[in-house]
């Protein structure tokens, strides 16, 4: 059967195997995969090495018949040490990045062990433990700090009758909320999952935070509906994590410093699922 993943012609296992086979998807505002791999240490070293990928191989099991780097592949689907290759891509992924809200695998524990196997075949444990606490940090961040309130916000707003504009996507709020988790909010959370920075603050958190403060805020209070106001109001009191604009910059800096603020965020660094 001719796939994305392995195209007419020479339907080969080389071209499967490199990341740009993946591209024909995973790319673009919404899902960046291909340009966060490409940003991240695993893209530099397949690129500068890619005659070291033993890519023709019948076997290619990562750790012993090639190291210098790993590509899709290689971490959704590839064989390890103990494990065989599989074509079900979700096999080794503890989130679900794709909705609004993030949300742990029902097995996600499994999954997760099964994606630490791969990663072991090159990396130490501590560094395998370190990318998985930085990338439940950003995730839970993400989720807890915009995903939750704007959601909260939106149900209110949608299920008042607000909306001016029957139609979907016909009122300015819903593009923005739209874009705060379909494209910056994904944007975040791959570039965590994988290794991209850039993508984790640039193109992700900091878009999400300006646009959550600075248009879907905004937005929503244009409405000057009460309960809405009175959600948002509080948000911003009671909040600690929302209560930066109100403080001096100094004081703020002050926290980072002593650690109080490094203590109110040290438990998003482990996974957390919604409650039923």
């Amino acid at each position: 059967m001719i796939t994305s993943c392995h195209p007419r012609h020479a339907f080969s296992k080389v071209q499967a195997r490199r990341p740009e086979a993946c591209g024909k998807c995973h790319l673009g505002p919404d899902h960046p995969q291909k340009e966060i791999y490409e940003e991240s240490k695993h893209g530099n070293a397949f690129f500068s090495h890619v005659d070291e990928m033993n890519l023709k191989a019948d076997r290619w099991v990562a750790g012993q018949d090639y190291s210098a780097a790993p590509t899709c592949a290689t971490c959704h689907m590839s064989a390890t040490t103990v494990r065989g290759a599989t074509h079900d891509v979700g096999q080794r992924l503890s989130w679900t990045l794709r909705p609004a809200e993030s949300a742990l695998q029902e097995d996600w524990e499994k999954k997760r062990n099964n994606m630490k196997e791969v990663c072991m075949s090159c990396h130490g444990p501590r560094f395998v433990e370190g990318h998985y606490a930085q990338m439940d940090g950003v995730i839970n961040l993400y989720d807890q700090k915009f995903a939750k309130p704007a959601g909260q916000i939106m149900k209110m707003i949608t299920d008042k009758g607000l909306l001016k504009n029957k139609a979907s996507f016909a009122n300015d709020i819903e593009w923005v909320y739209y874009e705060l988790w379909h494209h910056e909010g994904r944007r975040a959370r791959h570039g965590a999952a994988m290794m991209g920075p850039d993508y984790t603050w640039w193109h992700g958190l900091y878009e999400v935070s300006q646009h959550f403060y600075f248009k879907f805020i905004p937005a929503a209070r244009a409405y000057n509906d009460p309960e809405v106001n009175a959600y948002i109001d509080k948000m911003f009191k009671e909040d600690p994590m929302h209560q930066w604009m109100s403080r001096p910059t100094e004081e703020i800096k002050a926290d980072i410093r002593s650690g109080k603020m490094q203590q109110f965020y040290k438990d998003m660094y482990t996974p957390k699922r919604k409650p039923e």
